[in-house]
């Protein structure tokens, strides 16, 4: 039996080893997760722990888009923060590096609720989300771009499960 755990505790430090050499920087991590605490949520795209790049203010953490019951929601995860500031939003944004705030360039997901921690907000449905570029804190008062994240999901649509 020793030389079974033994063996077994090999494979998962390898495993670990060649998974934690992955750069997730500028790529999303893409699949078809079932989580095992809710089996009827998918996990759509994941990201590192630090992918928020800062522009206007200091922003940080990570992100997942999942897939539960049918519809899709952007977790910002446990590491997310950014600075204070008046009337902040999280967008969806076309441009990889946003630029530019018209009306067609982005979809709103609601207001910050906080500045630090994790996070929920509900994509629209129909949203195909390969026609975003990058997920955004923007502050809507005086138009700046507080930070922002690359946002790269293949098939958005196809990964959804009933």
């Amino acid at each position: 039996m020793k030389n079974i755990t033994e063996k077994l505790i090999y494979i998962v430090v390898i495993s670990t080893t060649i998974f934690n050499t992955i750069n997730l920087k500028s790529v999303a991590e893409v699949s078809t997760f079932t989580s095992q605490s809710n089996p009827k949520t998918t996990l759509i795209a994941q990201t590192e722990t630090n992918s928020f790049v800062g522009v206007g203010h200091t922003t940080k953490g990570g992100y997942n888009i999942v897939t539960e019951n049918g519809q899709q929601y952007l977790e910002l995860n446990e590491s997310f923060r950014t600075d204070r500031g008046p009337d902040l939003f999280v967008l969806l944004h076309r441009q990889s590096v946003p630029q530019t705030y018209t009306e067609s360039d982005f979809v709103s997901l609601g207001r910050l609720e906080k500045f630090r921690g994790s996070q929920r907000y509900l994509i629209p449905a129909g949203e195909d989300l390969t026609e975003f570029n990058s997920i955004v804190i923007w502050c809507r008062r005086f138009n700046v771009t507080f930070g922002y994240a690359s946002l790269l999901v293949e098939n958005s649509k196809s990964n959804l499960s009933p």
